[in-house]
Parts: structure tokens; sequence; C-alpha cells
């Protein structure tokens, strides 16, 4: 029987809670979540966003980078401890939009009191302090592959972990995800008028904008024949889109290939998906774009739902945050409601589920969709065990 990739451990931080169980049960908890609001500063004017940021950890940028990593490694190697010779070989896939921007914005403040000619903004990206400190800390320093697609990164990165799996590179891959907040990215989303006041609608008629999060997720993938039961990356797909530099086709057609991809990449068909967990960024472009590509592929469409208006869109990391909490929501045979909806949207033709409902062993379809056009879609199947 062919090697398949199955999840073995997890660990997860966000604004929902710090673990994974505290996490699933805030979701489970959630109809309809009002993000805080979180004050920047260096601006003419006083600008106040909304955000679902992570409670507490320190505010100096490189230590709280540092700490959401070090808090949701501490609960998957809690799990699956590892031994040091499988630490260091194994492979590691990073993904994240802004990696270490903070610590970016940190030094060029610095630099702005000391020397204003002579300061550069941003003067560092954070890609290789990330990859430093789960070497040091941890032991992890096998290859390393950092992904930054956007709101795909992760997705791609569980792609990528996959792969290796499958062609029998590695008997594990570590997928490392982490949004920490910062001023520049949120700055940025206010400014392309993409921020809602302060709840996310995905698929609603009332929907206004996203509301970003705050965390970290890792997801640990282990080669398995099929038969321990549990919960397994059974394929997946990525295309990119080039019909705007922000968004995908409004006609779906490009969504619709990338799930029929991913469905093909299973050895499945649409008719065997239980549920649908959507990208759902409740922005109206998005939400039309998805809308229209689940009715292209879907006959009768499956019940589907999104997780960002409790958890908040954590951008690069979505991918394995959301893959995290699906997890866990499967191994508990239940699948959460569709926050922050209450209205249809006519022009949509689709809503969301707006109960919690059982969930039975099958396969799952999970999408992600980021700026640049990148579009992604994973298969997850669980099945019980022996």
């Amino acid at each position: 029987m062919a090697r398949q990739a199955r999840i073995a451990a997890t660990g997860l931080i966000s604004s929902l809670g710090k673990g994974v169980a505290d996490s699933v049960r805030t979701l489970m908890a959630t109809d309809e979540r009002k993000a805080g609001q979180l004050a920047l500063a260096g601006f003419e004017e006083p600008l106040s966003v909304s955000y679902h940021g992570v409670d507490g950890g320190p505010d100096d940028a490189e230590e709280r980078l540092a700490w959401l990593l070090d808090q949701a490694l501490a609960e998957l190697f809690e799990r699956e401890p590892l031994s040091a010779p499988q630490r260091a070989g194994m492979p590691v896939f990073i993904g994240s939009s802004c990696y270490g921007i903070g610590m970016g914005e940190s030094r060029y403040r610095q630099q702005l009191a000391q020397s204003p000619t002579s300061a550069m903004p941003l003067p560092l990206d954070g890609f290789g302090q990330i990859s430093r400190h789960l070497q040091t800390q941890y032991g992890l320093t096998g290859p390393d592959f950092s992904l930054n697609t956007a709101c795909t990164a992760t997705a791609n990165a569980l792609l990528g972990a996959l792969t290796a799996i499958r062609n029998g590179q590695s008997d594990r891959a570590l997928v490392v995800g982490l949004e920490a907040r910062n001023h520049t990215t949120l700055a940025g989303f206010h400014g392309m008028q993409l921020m809602a006041t302060d709840t996310m609608r995905p698929f609603d008629r009332r929907r206004d904008g996203l509301v970003l999060g705050e965390g970290c997720g890792v997801l640990l993938l282990e080669a398995d024949q099929g038969t321990s039961g549990g919960c397994y990356l059974a394929g997946g797909a990525s295309n990119c889109d080039t019909y705007s530099i922000s968004a995908s086709h409004p006609d779906g057609s490009s969504i619709a290939a990338v799930m029929a991809a991913a469905l093909a990449d299973a050895g499945i068909t649409g008719e065997q998906i239980q549920a649908i967990k959507a990208h759902g960024t409740a922005t109206p472009l998005n939400d039309t774009s998805e809308a229209a590509g689940m009715r292209r592929l879907f006959h009768e469409l499956p019940d589907f739902f999104s997780l960002k208006s409790a958890l908040g869109h954590t951008l690069g990391s979505c991918g394995v945050m959301e893959t995290i909490l699906m997890e866990a929501c499967l191994g508990q045979s239940r699948l959460p409601a569709s926050a922050g909806f209450a209205e249809a949207d006519d022009a949509l033709q689709v809503a969301p589920m707006t109960a919690e409902r059982g969930a039975e062993d099958g396969s799952y379809l999970l999408n992600f969709f980021g700026f640049g056009g990148n579009n992604a879609s994973l298969v997850l199947t669980r099945r019980s065990g022996p």
C-alpha cells in the first residue's frame, strides 16, 4: 500500500485560546465574535483597527515571534517528543505572509532615532530569524523551506510536506505557520479599505471586509499505510490565477479548477466530499469568486462553513491553523457553524451552515485563496481506528 500522510501531532496558539483544545472550545461556542481594537502609532491622525490578537506574551516584536513559536511547539512536542536524530533529519516547511515585519519595524525605529538620514525601512524580513530559532532551540537542522504565497503560504507548505512523504524523501515533515501583529500589514489592509468594522460576516449580505488575526500553528505529518486511523492529508492542489493582483476571477473558474485538481489528486469525486471549509474572507469580491467556484464544481453543494469570523484572517498561516482546527473538530465528530452569518446574499446563490452538525468519517475539502491570484485546496480524510 502507498505511503500516506497522517497528522501525527499539532500545536496551536490563536486568538481563540492557547492550545488546540482551548481554541476548539471557543470556536464551537462562537456565534458572532467582535474583534478588539488595536491602536497604530506613527500616523498623522489617530488610527485604530479591528484585530483578533493573542492574549499575553511579550510586546517586543522579536520576543513575541519566538514566544508564539514556542507556545505552539511546546504543545506539539508534548504529544510527539521526537528524538534529536528525528528532529535533525526532518524537513521543515515554514509559511507566513508577514514573517518578521514587526522586527523590521522595530529596527527601523531604532535607526530613525539614531540616524534619520540613513535609516532603512524594514531592514530585515525575518525569514532567517525564524529558521534560526527553530534550529538553535529545537534542533530542527534538516532542510527548511520558507513559503510566502500570501494567504496560501501554509496550504502550499502542507502540499510540500505531503510531497516529501509521498515520494519517500522523509518519514516525517513539520509545517509551521505564524503571523505576529505589525503595523505595516494592518495599515496596508486598512488603506485598501478591506477591514471590517468589528465583525467578519463571510457570505453574508452585510459583509464589509475582514479582521486580521494573530497566531502560530505547527503540524507534524508522518508516513503511514492508512491503517492507523485518524486524520490524513489525502491530497491537494495549487494554481495561480492572473485575473487580478489581489483576487481570483469572479466567475469562479480558477477556484473550481483548483478544487477539481485537489479532488483528483486525492483520488475522489465531488460526491464524496462530506463538507467544505471555505476560505470565506467576508470581502465582497472574494466571497463572490468562491461561491461561483463552488457552484461551478458541485452539482449539489455540500454543507460549507468558514472559520475566519471566529479565528480572524491569519493570512499566510491560515492554511495550517485552520487545518489544525479542522482535524480537531473531526476528531470530536463535529463541525462548527459558520460564525458571523445571518442574512443570505441572493447574488451568491449559496449560504453556509448556520448550526453545528456532526461529522462522519470521510473526506473534507479545505479552501485557501490569496493575493496574487494563488489558490490552494486540500483534502482531509478522517478514518476511525482499527
